[in-house]
This record gives structure tokens, sequence and C-alpha cells, in this order.
């Protein structure tokens, strides 16, 4: 099954830009005007690929972070007696019914 990220999305999606298709034919240009625009490309696809490379760093780094501070918050949770990871805080949600505060829930017949 694939995750989240390996799903296609709206930049996966062919539009008629990216397949190059005209509603005229292509016109047979001159080979120096051919070159002109491979060149073009080539600039083009690089500066796509230098930022994505930059974003690529972007991401490694914060992710680096997560896992220090998720290994840093382990510790901390590991050597205070008091805390542990999989019990969570009772008595603080509103849905818990306490009759000894004064507040009762009001109950309510709702019918279909």
């Amino acid at each position: 099954m694939r995750s989240v990220t390996q799903l296609k999305s709206l930049g996966d999606i062919r539009t008629t830009i990216s397949t190059h298709a005209r509603s005229t034919p292509r016109q047979r240009g001159s080979t120096y005007l051919q070159v002109y625009l491979l060149d073009m490309e080539r600039q083009r696809l690089q500066t796509e690929l230098l930022m994505l490379t930059k974003r690529q760093r972007r991401i490694n780094a914060r992710l680096a972070e997560i896992r220090e501070e998720t290994e840093r918050l382990k510790q901390e949770a590991g050597s205070s007696p008091g805390l542990s990871l999989a019990a969570p805080m009772a008595g603080k949600g509103p849905a818990e019914n306490n009759p000894s505060d004064g507040q009762r829930w009001r109950e309510m017949t709702v019918g279909y």
C-alpha cells in the first residue's frame, strides 16, 4: 500500500502544456531555434533541480531536529518516575462526569 507521500498529486497530472500538445502543427523551425529552445528547457530544469535540492536539505535538517527532540523527550520521560509515554492524563477531559463537583450532565431524549 502506498503512503500519502507516494500518491499522485496535482503536479503529476498531464496538461496540454506538459504534453506539448498544440492546436496547430509545429512549424519547421531553424536548427538554431531548436537549439535555443532546448537550452532554455535545460536551464529551467536545472533551476528546478536546484530548488528541489535545497528543499530536500531543509526537510532533512528538520527531520534531524525532530529525531533529536524525540530522543530528548524520551530520555526525559524515562528518567522521571512520574511520567509515562503510554499513560494519558487522567481526569483532565471535559467528558468525565464527576458528580462530586456538583456538575451533572443533563439528559435529553431524542426521537428519530
